[in-house]
């Protein structure tokens, strides 16, 4: 009878990781942590300009509709003698706004027509203030403050007939022979160039500066053309008379306009298209105004 031999198995002793091996582990790992933050940030911070796009877009097509449903007649931002009988509105709670700023403000108006109003006016980028001052029962008034895209009322649709419009004053009381506004959807002459909405900014960093919130905040309901009608250029400028691209700390510098994607705003024109441009692309009164033919046009010189 064979006899079956075993031999005896050794198994490898288990040792854990070195000091040194844990180091370099960590070191590693910090490396890719350190690598993708960056680029997560971006992909955040694409996403907050793409959901902006596709809100102006809705806010455009809102805005044309509008003025279809009315001949062509085009919304203003600024209604100062608004009557609650002759033309009813109504907050995200379907409550009756009976008077003062919310119903003087484009804002209601315009919310009528956007599907979902609330995703579409306070994007991803205005998160705080949708929970701060629209996500509230008493939202009516600070709502119209603050919203993604302000209107360029002042040249197209008007500002209403107010002797604190500069320009209804100088139509009204001055030598203009045609008004110095857009009108009526026919008035315009080149819609793929005239803006009307752009991502906007308000307040003060040495205060209130009027912010529901304080501070300078994120969305205002207008904004305001690189020159005066009279008084020429009215941007922050360089010494040698350039447009700032930079944001400062006061919105009023960049005619309320915010950069706020990377250095870029969105941008809204008459024919629905969407674009992110630069401070200085919009510092041209062409952009602005139906009857501009230069960047620096004024209509009073």
């Amino acid at each position: 009878m064979s006899r079956i031999h075993l031999q005896p198995v050794f198994l490898a002793s288990r040792r854990g990781f070195s000091l040194i091996e844990l180091m370099v582990v960590i070191a590693i790992l910090g490396l890719i942590v350190a690598l993708a933050i960056p680029v997560l940030g971006s992909i955040e911070a694409q996403g907050r300009a793409v959901d902006e796009l596709s809100g102006a877009r809705a806010t455009a097509a809102a805005w044309r509709d509008y003025a279809t449903d009315r001949d062509g007649e085009l919304l203003m931002g600024y209604y100062p003698d608004s009557d609650p009988e002759a033309e009813p509105l109504y907050d995200f709670n379907g409550d009756f706004i009976l008077g003062g700023e919310p119903r003087k403000r484009w804002f209601w108006r315009l919310a009528a027509y956007v599907e979902n109003a609330k995703e579409v006016f306070f994007p991803t980028a205005l998160d705080t203030v949708r929970r701060e001052i629209v996500d509230v029962p008493d939202h009516q008034y600070a709502t119209t403050l603050h919203p993604a895209y302000g209107l360029n009322g002042e040249w197209v649709g008007g500002l209403g007939e107010d002797v604190s419009n500069n320009l209804y004053a100088l139509y009204e009381y001055g030598d203009l022979k045609e008004c110095p506004w857009a009108q009526r959807l026919s008035d315009i002459k080149k819609p793929s160039q005239l803006m009307i909405f752009a991502s906007a900014r308000f307040g003060s960093m040495q205060g209130g500066g009027g912010s529901w919130l304080g501070g300078i905040v994120e969305g205002f309901h207008r904004i305001q053309s690189p020159c005066h009608p009279t008084s020429g250029f009215q941007w922050a400028a360089t010494p040698e008379g350039s447009p700032v691209d930079l944001m400062t700390d006061d919105p009023a510098d960049h005619g309320f306009v915010s950069a706020r994607h990377n250095g870029k705003a969105v941008t809204a024109m008459v024919d629905g298209s969407t674009a992110l441009e630069r401070p200085s692309q919009l510092a041209d009164m062409r952009r602005w105004a139906n009857g501009a033919w230069k960047r620096d046009w004024v209509l009073v010189p």
